[in-house]
């Protein structure tokens, strides 16, 4: 079982202050997800600390790579690890404009939340086929051994 929070020494060497910082993990291999993260930090004055997934272990933030392989996700902050359409709903909800926060809400909360979820999985199994998309958003590794 996974604990959460992770171990504050895991932030402190990742070069954050503390646990109770908001970090985004996001799949840094994929053009299209740096494209949508680069129009985040552009569209949105408030956004958290972020990070690829290939650049940590997934487990010192309470997940599985298999999680972070699928999905972005928002952890710390105080709150529990939200991914998907909630890493999304996290991201809004934290802006002053109320209409950024508006649609934070619509996406966490039934049941627009369930359309939500299934856009977001749609976008995400077809990233490689979208604006940014390359090839390697498409490729999944078959190999499933222990990362070194």
């Amino acid at each position: 079982m996974l604990k959460w929070p992770p171990r504050v020494q895991v932030w402190e060497t990742r070069g954050m202050n503390s646990p109770s910082e908001l970090v985004l993990i996001y799949d840094g291999d994929c053009q299209f997800c740096r494209l949508s993260l680069d129009f985040g930090l552009r569209a949105l004055k408030e956004f958290p600390l972020y990070v690829a997934f290939q650049k940590i272990n997934p487990l010192e933030f309470g997940l599985t790579e298999e999680q972070v392989k699928s999905q972005i996700w928002t952890v710390g902050g105080g709150k529990p690890p939200a991914g998907a359409h909630l890493a999304v709903a996290v991201l809004l909800g934290m802006q002053s404009n109320p209409i950024y926060r508006a649609l934070g809400w619509l996406i966490k909360t039934p049941p627009t939340s369930w359309l939500a979820k299934k856009l977001y999985f749609f976008i995400a199994a077809n990233r490689h086929r979208l604006p940014g998309g390359s090839r390697e958003c498409k490729i999944t590794d078959t190999f499933k051994g222990t990362q070194s």
